[in-house]
């Protein structure tokens, strides 16, 4: 994940917040980069029971989230779900799969930058 980061051009001034591993199948990762004025969040936790992650493009207040908290059980793809800049909910294209999704995440971040 740290690899396919440094290798995005929009994204400057990455650094792991958090990287605790308890064993092999549980742990958590948090990862911040800049976006020109904005921070692109990445957050990973998995255990036995689950796996969860979010994505955020914020700047004083969030700006584009990905998510799979399981809050939004009506939507398809549930529990995949997207927060756009107004704070409205849609279903996401995202997986769970975090290489897949990060591709999905840095292509909406490139077309909001340009």
């Amino acid at each position: 994940m740290l690899d396919r980061l440094r290798a995005a051009p929009d994204l400057s001034d990455i650094r792991v917040v958090d990287d605790t591993s308890v064993d092999a199948d549980t742990f958590q990762f948090k990862v911040r980069a800049d976006v020109g004025a904005t921070t692109l969040q990445t957050r990973f936790l998995r255990d036995e029971t689950f796996t969860r992650y979010s994505f955020q493009l914020y700047s004083d207040r969030p700006l584009l989230r990905w998510d799979n908290s399981p809050h939004y059980p009506d939507l398809p793809n549930f529990p995949h779900h997207f927060h756009d800049v107004d704070n409205h909910v849609t279903s996401s294209s995202l997986t769970g799969d975090l290489m897949t999704d990060i591709e999905v995440v840095l292509a909406e971040v490139a077309r909001l930058k340009s």
